[in-house]
């Protein structure tokens, strides 16, 4: 006699149950099925700890192998962060100032040099030991006899000739050395011009009035233009690019030779 379907237990009621059921896969928990006669479960109940334990339900293991119906939206074109990129500075090339090509200039200030100082080293060699016919300094002192101290005069004028002569020809403290000469000449040229009868006639003036007009025009150029670098000054600034020191020399130059004009003659140079 049959037993009733009540008093089954639960493994007598699925053996019942899977006698006529078609072959199906049997989900293995791997995430695989395989071909048996039972129907796919799709949930799995696991016993408890005694035979007649209820049933408790449970999700199916998933594994990486499961396709699942929810898909995650991918975005493709991820959002990169605008950032600047960040570069050292660059340090900034030292600037190098190039040498200014000066040309022949340093050639023709060496024969201004040159022939200025030549000139009064061999006045005051002249007049120091009568060479060439040269009345010496007895010859100045008949020249400057009008004057209160014409026999000292005699003596200063071929002495600063000859040490601003020496100076100026080796290119050795070049704004002094014009400095000096600057006096000299501006003297003897106010000696010239008063000693002329003509005046401010230029176009009457005789070569010993414009001789020592020109050189003082002379003395004046080597003070602003400097010696160049033919000279033993040549690596001093003054001897490229004078500055403020040329006029400064200038002047007291100018002031100079009217001071000496003043007191050794008697005669104000303005007047």
């Amino acid at each position: 006699m049959a037993n009733n379907p009540r008093d089954l237990t639960p493994n007598e009621q699925n053996d019942l149950t899977n006698l006529d059921s078609p072959e199906v896969p049997e989900y293995t928990g791997d995430g695989l099925y395989t071909r048996t006669g039972k129907a796919a479960p799709t949930e799995i109940f696991p016993r408890g700890e005694q035979d007649n334990a209820p049933l408790i339900p449970q999700a199916p293991e998933t594994t990486g192998f499961e396709s699942t119906t929810e898909t995650a939206a991918v975005d493709r074109e991820p959002a990169y962060e605008a950032t600047e990129p960040a570069y050292a500075e660059a340090a900034e090339p030292a600037v190098v100032e190039e040498e200014t090509r000066r040309g022949t200039t340093d050639f023709g200030l060496f024969l201004m040099r040159l022939f200025l100082g030549a000139f009064l080293i061999i006045d005051s060699v002249a007049i120091f030991f009568r060479l060439g016919g040269n009345e010496g300094i007895s010859g100045l002192e008949s020249a400057f006899a009008d004057y209160p101290y014409g026999s000292g005069l005699a003596v200063v004028v071929p002495t600063l000739e000859l040490a601003a002569g020496v100076f100026l020809l080796l290119g050795l403290l070049t704004p002094i050395a014009a400095l000096v000469a600057i006096t000299v000449t501006g003297f003897m040229a106010l000696h010239a011009f008063v000693s002329q009868s003509d005046g401010f006639n230029v176009f009457a003036w005789t070569p010993e009035t414009w001789v020592p007009v020109m050189l003082l025009a002379a003395s004046l150029v080597v003070q602003f233009t400097g010696p160049g670098r033919y000279g033993v000054d040549a690596s001093r600034g003054w001897a490229k690019r004078p500055l403020v020191s040329s006029w400064i020399c200038a002047l007291l130059g100018l002031a100079a030779a009217g001071l000496i004009w003043w007191f050794g003659t008697g005669v104000n140079p303005v007047a």
